[in-house]
């Protein structure tokens, strides 16, 4: 008898647990193979990272013995001491995952040069894992070293890079110069930039002026279809034999602006809370939804480091789910702040990956969870 299934939501998950985008990991798959450059652009809480590090990852980490993958999450980096944390720790994960414990330290004295190594036992899980020490304590020289790395792995190896959050580099300067210089020379690598911040992604590869100028080719993951969601709710709600139909399943996903993080954790809060047997109607739904966010106590904490002006506009956004044009006059009365200050708080927003922007749609708030506690309150 196959085992329950849960809705997972604000972890990585592997292929089992994903809801659809069985084309996108075949898409993905053969773009890896071939060597492609591709930058893919999805809302945050989409599952992307899930996508193309678990899935694709290991699809591709399983090819052969000799297929390598690096993955290097640069989210929130502020500087090149930061970055080059980041890739040292991806360095030492990817060859952690590769080689033998008994051989390690012999493959990777080959391609670490510049580096000190020896082998340490991880705190956390008890296991052997890889240690490297630059010679000499400057971060330039650090950042040259892990760059050459990254370089001869991919000479060596056949290879699939991963960088995340990419577009968080933006802030630190010089950074983008750096990454195009290694980026130009891995022709014989798979290479996915992931990003969820649209307009730094923008300037970064659509902007002539651009180190990344027209780098690779850019996809975005859409939302997933009502019927493929139909599915996996009735997978996993079949055991507690309670019903959801079309229309109801469709409110949440309006309500949840279509993304996938919020739909699975209100799902786990349903499966969790909801009699077993019950049929589920929108009015029982939706008074599961604001009796789960208002349970949410971080959202107030969260919320107390906003000014007035901030937490008014957040409020407007909430209400409206998308608004398209937070300049427009109408929308300016109702918060009653300039239209340079709204830019100013936009940005801010757009920034630290509190709000997002889809086309057609407009700006929506990241977390539409948080969005429907303030809307509610």
């Amino acid at each position: 008898m196959n085992p329950e299934k849960a809705f997972k939501y604000d972890v990585l998950i592997n292929a089992e647990d994903l809801c659809d985008r069985e084309f996108e990991q075949q898409d993905f798959l053969k773009r890896a193979k071939a060597k492609k450059r591709t930058i893919v652009f999805a809302p945050r809480r989409y599952g992307k990272t899930s996508l193309i590090k678990n899935v694709v990852g290991n699809s591709f980490f399983n090819l052969s013995r000799n297929h390598l993958v690096l993955f290097f999450d640069l989210m929130d980096v502020q500087s090149m001491e930061s970055i080059a944390k980041r890739l040292h720790h991806g360095i030492t994960q990817a060859l952690s995952r590769r080689f033998p414990v008994k051989t390690l330290l012999k493959n990777a004295t080959d391609y670490l040069k510049g580096f000190s190594l020896q082998m340490d036992m991880d705190p956390v899980t008890g296991q052997p894992s890889l240690s490297m020490n630059v010679k000499g304590r400057e971060v330039e020289n650090e950042m040259t070293h892990l760059m050459a790395a990254i370089k001869t792995l991919s000479q060596k190896y056949p290879t699939l890079i991963i960088l995340d959050e990419f577009h968080d580099i933006t802030f630190v300067p010089e950074a983008e110069a750096l990454f195009r210089g290694v980026l130009q020379e891995l022709g014989e690598s798979a290479v996915f930039i992931l990003g969820s911040k649209r307009h730094l992604l923008t300037l970064m590869f659509q902007d002539a002026r651009a180190p990344l100028f027209q780098y690779g080719d850019e996809i975005h993951l859409n939302p997933i279809a009502l019927e493929d969601w139909l599915d996996y709710f009735r997978e996993r709600m079949t055991p507690n034999k309670i019903i959801i139909g079309e229309e109801e399943l469709k409110w949440i996903l309006e309500t949840l602006c279509d993304v996938p993080n919020a739909i699975c954790e209100f799902g786990a809060w349903l499966l969790d809370n909801i009699p077993s047997g019950m049929t589920l109607s929108v009015g029982v739904i939706k008074q599961s939804l604001d009796l789960m966010v208002e349970n949410k106590q971080s959202y107030a904490y969260m919320l107390q480091g906003y000014t007035e002006k901030e937490l008014d506009l957040m409020t407007v956004i909430a209400k409206n789910k998308f608004t398209l044009e937070p300049h427009a006059e109408s929308f300016l009365k109702l918060i009653r702040v300039s239209k340079s200050t709204v830019g100013k708080i936009v940005k801010k927003f757009m920034d630290r990956g509190l709000i997002e922007y889809e086309l057609e749609k407009g700006y929506r708030l990241s977390d539409p969870l948080m969005g429907h506690y303030l809307a509610t309150r």
